[in-house]
């Protein structure tokens, strides 16, 4: 679950399945950037989220999100978390899952179409099977 904090704002709270989770979010993401401000996590006072009051933030989305149910949690049961590769942040981004024929010029294009800046370079390797 994760809630932004109406009294802070920008801050919010992330509610974790369990205290590993927890030290492993602090131990990743603590003291680095994030779209150029610098990330404090810390252990909150509160042991759970309280659903409870919404708002809207400025972009007009709910201020509050239950992940818990979503098919995009890779922590959802020990065995989905058991196969989670965890990497502490870095400047590389691996992904999976592309279609076969995506090329390094494809990343760029989408790249330029959404208005990020480009990477300085991509490496494309082949899947082990078909």
């Amino acid at each position: 679950q994760v809630k932004f904090m109406k009294s802070k704002p920008g801050a919010a709270m992330v509610e974790m399945a369990d205290g590993y989770a927890v030290d492993r979010a602090i131990t990743h993401l603590n003291n680095n950037f994030m779209f150029g401000q610098k990330l404090n996590v810390c252990v909150s006072k509160q042991q759970a989220i309280m659903p409870g009051q919404s708002y809207g933030l400025e972009d007009g989305s709910c201020s509050y999100k239950d992940f818990s149910g979503s098919r995009n949690n890779r922590f959802s049961t020990p065995e989905q978390a058991a196969k989670n590769r965890i990497q502490h942040p870095s400047n590389v981004l691996h992904f999976f899952n592309a279609p076969l024929e995506v090329t390094e010029d494809n990343f760029y294009e989408i790249c330029d179409e959404l208005g990020v800046k480009r990477p300085s370079s991509v490496k494309v390797f082949s899947g082990k099977s078909k």
